[in-house]
């Protein structure tokens, strides 16, 4: 083994040098490069062979293939003035540039360094010119994505910051104690320089360090700091008498998202200075931003983290707050005159991910066709979902693991041995087990994997000594045939893997990552020495969790996931998947087991978040400001549905506006009753009937073998429809609002769409069996198993009704090509585009519905129904943003409750 690290860290010498020696030279030929690593190498790297060497030649090759583009933002220009050009000449960016070099060390691509380089400006830049004297604050917020890198983004950022001349730094890392000492470890290693607890416990030393990071590339720089990886802030904390505030050292805390640390904080740093109020540039990092701002634990909670945010920011005359947020569905975007002080009115800016990022498109699609790596999603979980009901409480009994779940473990350890065969064997390995919010359960399921991996060593000790040909047990025969069916393609048999394996389970860690936990593994870490906790980090490790695993945490070398669990709101769903992120030289490994109907919601997850972030591009080009794009989230569709489940603690009913052009509608909460599903059935064959009537209907081509479109309905026929169908009263669009209601919420908006007097309605053929609509036409059943029955209320689990191809059918041919031909390079034909942009006029897709899960449906399907609204122009919209246009619709408890996550307080707690 220690051969093998040699071989390994003399690649990666070697990996870095070349890096770094062809940095600026993007011509390159490949026998050039070539000549230089072989020239190089015997003096550098003596260890390695020819075969090791080219080896390193294709890293560099894949390396130099990765880009990142610039993101775009939204800036409110007439509280704006560009600086940052006029000031670098004279500005010697010593921090920056050690971090930089820190980069390359980490083997980024060149080029991927430069662009950030550049975003990093940008964003310095949009923060204010901290030489700036007066009073003055700015507000502002950067979108990235989930495991995308925005740490390394305002890390880069705060090293700026500094060189720049901002003196007072202030991290928020996180609603828990294990965020805020994993962002603690980056910004040690990243920003300091240093080890803060080696800091911490030698405080009465003269300028005791353990240099780390970029400490190890230039330990000239100073930087008081007065929290630590042990530590959170503390007032009454020996350190803190010992560090001057605003003198010419910056001083910088990491602290944990909890109002009581904020407030703590803020009554220290106005201790600071006579007037109660310091002067001294103060930058504000809010990680996660949107969990502080959603009322996800109470509205008093809520509004107490807020407040101290907002106490923190007035602690110094000159202050700029940057939040930070992959899911921009929150409330610092709900114009709520609490949150005033926090919304970015000042700029919103996208950060773009690199090339080689895996991000939610790539595992789920676009709606519209597989992601890349649809090969990594593995949806045999129905015996979870039976053992482990999404709805279990906290007593459920669990006595076995489930055997899919047996199935990931034995991938994840296979997957171990094929990376330690390509040399990777020192690189963290983890595997997530996310599939209970109880605390209690997520300790069963530790013990019974930890039983699981003892069984499969004793059995692997026992068997793998024999020869090769002997007798497998259907223990370690399971691992046999994992390798057959997820690895069959790798470069190793099987013979090679299976040499790795009792290795890889005598090595193989299982943690338990919850609140009850978070304690005594911080005291275990704090106790072992630093090379201890290196060779701890990288042994594979088998996380079990539950919500502290499902946000913000990062776990290095991520490889295969068990998530079986389900969110009502996007953004809570969004955070939820760690696997998003950078698998270099593993990405092949990856597996994720989950819920095909979890899978269709990230789908629309994914749709969504790029909508958003091409609206912020039209909203560019029109100068509209932060403002306008505020509002533009506040009336999408997924917002409503957030905000309203956030709202639900206040009272029975929230409403809101919503806009409705360039969206679709899809009626997932339905009622049960006989009679209101005949009722339902029936204006279904009404409206078949009335189209009949006015023009000859065409068929679309589709997988089930064409939909029926009639074109150009005019609205009354839809209008009719509407005085009959129903939703269920708790679903916001297709249910009444109000009890004296006497139409659907949605059907008062028909006559706004665009093109809105002549409808297109579409008769949707699903994969079951056909049923008569009318004397002369038939529809194919659309077959759910996920059309529950609960609580009184038929609704479909995953908040989809339409599949992915569905509007995409509605527009013609020739008019699809031509939207795909306008379409930029890095754009895709989405659903999403297609409804803004494709749709000629509004659609009405009627479905018919049968489930298992609701044997009633077997004969006589459930009609269900989908409206989409044509897009406005840019212009239309940049209008309606303006004088604050929407819809208002109401939604009640019940709603949040089934399809938002909202549930009773005892639910949302992990049982601490």
């Amino acid at each position: 083994m220690e051969a093998d690290m040699d071989i390994t860290t003399q690649r990666k010498h070697l990996l870095h040098t070349l890096n770094r020696l062809i940095t600026d030279d993007s011509s390159i030929e490949l026998d050039d490069l070539r000549s230089r690593a072989h020239q190089v190498a015997p003096i550098l790297t003596p260890g390695l062979v020819a075969a090791d060497i080219e080896s390193v030649i294709d890293d560099i090759i894949e390396l130099r293939k990765v880009e990142l583009r610039l993101g775009i933002g939204v800036v409110d220009q007439a509280e704006f003035t560009e600086w940052i050009d006029e000031r670098k000449p004279t500005v010697e960016l010593t921090r920056w540039n050690a971090y930089r070099e820190l980069l390359f060390e980490r083997n980024w691509a060149p080029n991927v360094i430069a662009n950030l380089d550049s975003q990093t400006d940008r964003l310095v830049e949009l923060m204010g010119d901290p030489t700036v004297d007066g009073e003055w604050a700015r507000r502002g917020l950067a979108i990235g994505e989930v495991q995308s890198g925005k740490t390394a983004t305002y890390v880069g950022v705060l090293n700026k910051a500094i060189d720049y001349g901002y003196n007072l730094i202030v991290i928020i890392g996180g609603h828990t104690e294990d965020l805020r000492r994993q962002t603690q470890q980056r910004v040690d290693s990243d920003l300091l320089g240093f080890d803060s607890a080696f800091t911490e416990d030698h405080i009465d030393a003269t300028q005791a360090k353990r240099l780390v990071g970029v400490g190890l590339i230039d330990g000239t720089t100073h930087t008081n700091v007065l929290t630590t990886t042990n530590s959170d802030f503390n007032s009454a904390a020996k350190r803190t008498s010992r560090v001057a505030i605003g003198g010419a050292v910056p001083t910088v805390f990491v602290v944990k998202k909890n109002a009581a640390v904020l407030r703590n904080l803020a009554n220290y740093l106005k201790q600071q200075h006579a007037s109660g109020r310091l002067s001294v540039p103060l930058v504000v990092i809010d990680d996660e931003a949107d969990w502080a701002s959603i009322n996800t634990r109470g509205e008093d909670d809520v509004a107490a983290v807020n407040a101290a945010i907002r106490e923190l920011l007035n602690s110094s005359a000159r202050s700029s707050y940057m939040a930070i947020t992959a899911t921009p569905f929150a409330n610092v975007l709900i114009d709520d005159a609490n949150q005033e002080d926090l919304f970015p009115r000042h700029y919103i800016q996208a950060l773009e991910s690199p090339s080689n990022y895996s991000g939610i498109s790539r595992y789920f699609g676009d709606g519209e066709s597989p992601g890349e790596h649809a090969h990594a999603l593995i949806d045999d979980v129905a015996d979870c979902v039976a053992m482990l009901p999404y709805s279990h409480k906290r007593t459920h009994l669990v006595t076995e693991l489930p055997e899919s779940l047996h199935d990931a473990i034995a991938t994840f350890l296979v997957g171990v041995g094929v990376r330690r065969l390509r040399g990777d064997g020192a690189s963290a390995a983890a595997m997530m087990v996310n599939v209970s919010r109880f605390n209690d359960i997520q300790t069963r399921i530790h013990g019974l994997t930890q039983a699981a991996v003892l069984d499969l060593l004793d059995a692997a000790a026992a068997e793998f000594a024999m020869p090769s040909g002997g007798g497998m047990s259907p223990t370690t025969h399971r691992l046999l045939r994992m390798y057959e069916r997820e690895y069959s393609h790798v470069e190793f048999t099987w013979q090679q893997v299976r040499a790795e394996l009792i290795d890889v389970l005598r090595d193989v860690r299982i943690e338990l990552v919850n609140g009850r936990t978070t304690n005594e593994r911080a005291r275990r870490r704090s106790e072992m020495s630093p090379s201890a906790r290196e060779a701890e980090d990288r042994l594979p490790t088998i996380f079990v969790g539950g919500n502290v695993l499902a946000r913000g945490l990062t776990l290095n070398g991520l490889q295969v996931s068990y998530f079986v669990r389900r969110a009502g709101a996007a953004d809570t769903l969004l955070q939820m998947g760690r696997w998003f992120g950078y698998r270099p030289g593993y990405e092949d490994l990856v597996r994720i087991w989950i819920d095909s109907d979890v899978v269709d919601l990230f789908r629309y997850v994914a749709e969504i978040s790029d909508d958003l972030r091409r609206s912020m591009r039209e909203m560019n080009a029109m100068k509209l400001t932060p403002e306008h794009f505020g509002i533009k989230i506040r009336r999408h569709p997924e917002t409503f549905m957030v905000t309203a489940a956030s709202k639900q603690r206040a009272g029975e009913f929230y409403d809101g506006k919503v806009l409705v052009h360039g969206h679709k509608f899809e009626s997932v909460a339905l009622p049960p009753e006989a009679d209101a599903r005949a009722r339902n059935r029936a204006a279904l064959r009404a409206l078949v009937t009335e189209a009949e009537a006015t023009t000859q209907y065409e068929t679309s081509a589709s997988e089930q073998g064409g939909h029926m479109i009639w074109r150009g309905v005019p609205r009354g026929a839809v209008e009719r429809f509407f005085l009959a169908f129903r939703g269920h009263e708790s679903d916001p669009y297709f249910g009444l609002g109000n009890p004296t209601a006497t139409v659907p919420q949605i059907a008062q908006y028909l006559g706004e769409a665009v093109n809105g007097e002549a409808w297109d309605v579409v008769l949707v053929n699903g994969s079951g069996s056909p049923h008569a609509i009318t004397t002369h036409i038939k529809q194919a059943v659309s077959a759910r198993n996920q059309l529950d029955l609960l609580d009184g209320r038929l609704y479909f689990a995953n908040r989809r009704v339409a599949t992915g191809s569905d509007i995409r059918n509605v527009v013609p041919r020739s008019a699809l090509r031509e939207l795909q031909e306008s379409l930029r390079d890095d754009e895709k034909l989405t659903e999403t585009t297609i409804v803004r942009r494709g749709l000629e006029r509004p659609a009405i897709l009627l479905y018919s519905v049968s489930s298992k899960e609701f044997p009633e449906s077997q004969e006589t399907p459930i009609a269900a129904v989908v409206l989409a609204f044509p897009g406005l122009s840019p212009q239309e919209e940049a209008r309606a943003l303006r004088e604050k246009a929407g819809a208002r619709f109401v939604v009640n408890k019940v709603f949040a409750r089934a399809h938002l996550g909202v549930t009773d307080e005892e639910e949302l707690e992990e049982g601490e």
